[in-house]
């Protein structure tokens, strides 16, 4: 299975109309506007309707999970407006990236800590798909089951279309740490892939 392929089915996969493809362009005054929400003054009903929808996109891509995607949107807009950590001189959505990265992380682990002592159906049977959806539904739940930095990196190579260097810097890793996870996350979804493709 080239990459190719792996990237002209992520396009496809069903996820909420409301949610838009392509990540916002990040305005010379996102910064400005996060100052002036965390100086309560204004911004942030702004920046979350400018944001909203990708950082939602995102986490969903990082989780596998949309009840836990809203719970990572909502933490993320809470950080950034309390977070002292900025970094001005990088691009703002490359900013956003670590902080959805990062709180995806979070918040899936203490899902997956909270969810032990559930049915082990527990999942599948909350997130069940009609059957015009089942191709989507057991991609996603391939995805869902790789390793935390395979998923990561298949999210945003092919999800968010980012270069290695850019996916190894958001990561923090080197680039051919990046390769070897693609490698092997790829390897883990052929058999899904090939049946999804056909």
């Amino acid at each position: 299975m080239r990459e190719g392929q792996l990237g002209q089915w992520w396009v496809g996969v069903r996820q909420p109309a409301s949610v838009v493809m392509q990540p916002p362009k990040a305005a010379g005054d996102d910064w400005q506007l996060l100052a002036t929400a965390q100086a309560g003054e204004g911004g942030f009903d702004m920046l979350f309707a400018r944001h909203k929808d990708y950082v939602y996109r995102l986490a969903w891509g990082f989780t596998g999970d949309h009840a836990l995607a809203d719970d990572v949107t909502q933490e993320v807009f809470l950080r950034l407006v309390k977070t002292k950590r900025w970094q001005p001189k990088a691009l703002f959505r490359t900013w956003l990236y670590k902080i959805v990265l990062n709180t995806s992380r979070e918040l899936r682990r203490r899902h997956r800590r909270e969810t032990d002592a559930l049915p082990s159906d527990y999942d599948e049977r909350r997130g069940a798909e009609p059957e015009d959806g089942k191709h989507d539904h057991e991609v996603a739940k391939a995805l869902k089951n790789l390793p935390e930095r395979q998923r990561e990196v298949v999210v945003l190579r092919f999800y968010e279309e980012l270069s290695t260097k850019e996916t190894a810097r958001i990561m923090g890793c080197r680039e051919g740490t990046v390769k070897t996870h693609l490698h092997r996350a790829l390897v883990a979804l052929r058999d899904v892939l090939t049946a999804a493709v056909d």
